[in-house]
């Protein structure tokens, strides 16, 4: 391995090797519902159940969130990969148009779910620490759904993929 190009270019790269499951995060109601696909989502602590998403300041989604105070994180099964370049923008869609065609609900706060998603968390804003070109949103989760016979759509070297288990379950510990 031969470290010579510039650290941004490297870091990148290096990241593409770091599969993440894919996710839409969405906020806002009505025509001002926005949204976006995402793979930075977190968990950060199980009691209280709290995760984070970083959304970069240029999304239509970013400052719904800082205005509703409320977001959703909907994740996507292996079969949701035109709902993830949906988006993503990969097909132009720009604003609410993105949610046509899709079934989506309400929970506890208001934002939109994705009735199709394997796993929803239903989130209030309870932080957010502003980086240069993103924003790290906080959400207590106030609600949750989930589809356990689902599986994931995966991102992973700049294309979506679906994940092979191995073997048999392994309990998390920690």
């Amino acid at each position: 391995m031969v470290d010579v190009e510039p650290v941004e270019a490297g870091f990148k790269r290096a990241m593409r090797q770091l599969a993440g499951g894919v996710a839409v995060i969405a906020s806002g109601n009505g025509d001002r519902r926005r949204g976006l696909t995402a793979t930075a989502v977190c968990s950060l602590s199980s009691t209280p159940a709290r995760l984070l998403v970083c959304v970069n300041k240029s999304a239509e989604a970013h400052d719904v969130i800082a205005g509703t105070r409320c977001f959703s994180v909907n994740i996507l099964g292996d079969d949701q990969q035109a709902l993830a370049e949906r988006f993503a923008a990969l097909d132009g869609s720009k604003g609410a148009i993105r949610f046509a065609g899709e079934r989506w609900s309400e929970l506890v706060t208001g934002a939109p779910v994705l009735n199709s998603a394997i796993a929803v968390f239903d989130c209030e804003l309870d932080a957010e620490l502003p980086t240069e070109t993103h924003t790290v949103y906080i959400g207590r989760v106030v609600k949750t759904m989930c589809d356990d016979a689902g599986m994931p759509l995966v991102y992973h070297q700049r294309q979506f993929c679906a994940p092979i288990p191995l073997g048999k379950p392994h309990l998390a510990t920690g």
